[in-house]
């Protein structure tokens, strides 16, 4: 797996770092992340629909974590992973059904204890 991280210059930075990624890989299930090849870290900053999203045309995971917490940003990226790994479908603007949003996020909310605070603290700040 290749990670990519866009650059960013100005305020606000992404909310993970490249060295989290892996972190986050070997805490959870293998068949979550089956054929993903790249994670980017997107430097999209417009508050897209999608937090994270993946690409089975070119096999990449995308995140778009500027302006948001750590916490917010580990959410949108197990809750993409979770439901690639159980074969659930987004609607409409990349939403779950409520059903299976409420499986998801009883499976990942243990996750999500367990790897923050393993995920680096370190910011970049600009001009310093």
């Amino acid at each position: 797996m290749r990670v990519i991280e866009d650059k960013v210059t100005v305020d606000p930075h992404h909310a993970m770092s490249k060295g989290d990624i892996p972190v986050i890989w070997w805490s959870i299930p293998s068949e979550w992340t089956n054929g993903i090849e790249t994670v980017r870290l997107c430097s999209a900053q417009q508050w897209p629909l999608r937090r994270a999203f993946y690409s089975e045309f070119n096999q990449m995971l995308t995140i778009c974590s500027r302006g948001l917490t750590q916490d917010q940003t580990i959410r949108a990226m197990l809750t993409e992973l979770a439901a690639r790994g159980l074969g659930l479908k987004f609607q409409r603007w990349h939403r779950l059904p409520e059903q299976d949003e409420a499986r998801v996020e009883r499976i990942i909310a243990p996750l999500v204890e367990l790897i923050v605070p393993q995920l680096s603290r370190k910011r970049v700040l600009c001009g310093k």
